[in-house]
């Protein structure tokens, strides 16, 4: 079975990038070197496809169960 389509207005992906950017700033060095900015993202997208809209909550999301 084919997935439906999600579409984000302009709001929700401007959230989006703000909280990627605020991820990807807390990582220290050494797993900023060794992970893939995608998979912060992919982590993302999947909690605003779940309905997420909060941006700390779509950052914490991103950086869950990551090695500090």
């Amino acid at each position: 079975m084919a997935k439906a389509a999600v579409h984000f207005d302009a709001e929700t992906i401007a959230l989006m990038k703000v909280a990627l950017d605020e991820a990807w700033n807390r990582l220290p060095p050494k797993l900023q070197a060794t992970m893939l900015k995608t998979t912060l993202a992919e982590r993302i997208l999947k909690s605003a496809i779940e309905g997420e809209r909060n941006r700390e909550r779509l950052r914490d999301a991103a950086l869950r169960d990551l090695a500090a």
